[in-house]
């Protein structure tokens, strides 16, 4: 397996699916991996290692039990990326808006889903982004995803932006990253990381909180320097900054400006 420029992320996946094959045996049927490894732009300390596992039926309470335990492992045995894999074992009657028991694999812990959670626009990127590590293409059985779904995604997103968006942690900067991410999406209809999206607002964000971007995205990169003064000041001050961001993805929306 040598998907990735970096070697530690080709072993980690190549653990990953040896373990869930003993596991999960004929019921696996693909795995994808999308997000930041895809662009080389994976950031330890900070981001994740995203994945879906498909299978062709509900997880049982054993496979889920199993599962977990490889988690705990995963998070204190090895000097690879382990502890960053985070995504979802769906299976098919899930992915089709039915009801089942799935798995979610997430940076607070892990919890069972009697439903598909993952967002729209998550969706939408595994489909149209997603690597196919193992098994067949399962694309024709991920929905569709339509403009007005995905407009009223972002239009909700900017609302729990204004909710709920501070200033004062180390992931406040995913507010401003995503906020990029989105805009660049509604100009260019290209998914970003979060890193390119950064670099992208920079050049082409007109609004003065692209600014902050840089520093976000160096954040990113080495999330040690948030133990600097000069950080910690800066994301304390946030809370203005994200609201800007937000109004701002609230203008593209209006205008239309966008890709759908």
């Amino acid at each position: 397996m040598n998907h990735f420029q970096d070697e530690k992320i080709n072993q980690t996946l190549s653990l990953f699916l040896k373990d869930i094959q003993y596991i999960l045996s004929d019921k696996l049927l693909s795995v994808y991996i999308y997000g930041s490894a895809l662009h080389n732009d994976l950031c330890p300390g900070y981001g994740d290692l995203d994945y879906l596992v498909i299978v062709n039926n509900n997880l049982t309470s054993n496979e889920i039990d199993r599962l977990n335990r490889l988690r705990g492992t995963y998070r204190s045995e090895y000097d690879l990326f382990t502890s960053m894999l985070e995504g979802a074992f769906l299976p098919l009657q899930l992915i089709q808006e039915e009801e089942g028991q799935a798995l979610w694999w997430g940076t607070k812990g892990e919890n069972i889903w009697s439903n598909n959670q993952l967002d729209l626009f998550t969706m939408y990127t595994i489909k149209n982004q997603g690597m196919l590590l193992y098994g067949e293409s399962q694309n024709h059985i991920m929905p569709e995803i339509s403009n007005d779904e995905i407009r009223q995604f972002l239009i909700d997103f900017s609302i729990c932006m204004r909710k709920h968006g501070k200033g004062g942690s180390l992931h406040s900067i995913d507010w401003l990253l995503l906020t990029a991410k989105f805009i660049g999406w509604l100009k260019e209809g290209i998914i970003f990381s979060k890193s390119q999206a950064a670099d992208w607002g920079l050049k082409n964000i007109k609004s003065n909180w692209k600014e902050h971007l840089h520093k976000a995205k160096e954040l990113r990169k080495d999330p040690s320097k948030v133990k600097f003064s000069e950080y910690i000041e800066w994301i304390n001050s946030l809370d203005v900054v994200i609201i800007e961001a937000s109004n701002d993805l609230d203008m593209y929306l209006n205008e239309g400006a966008n890709i759908l």
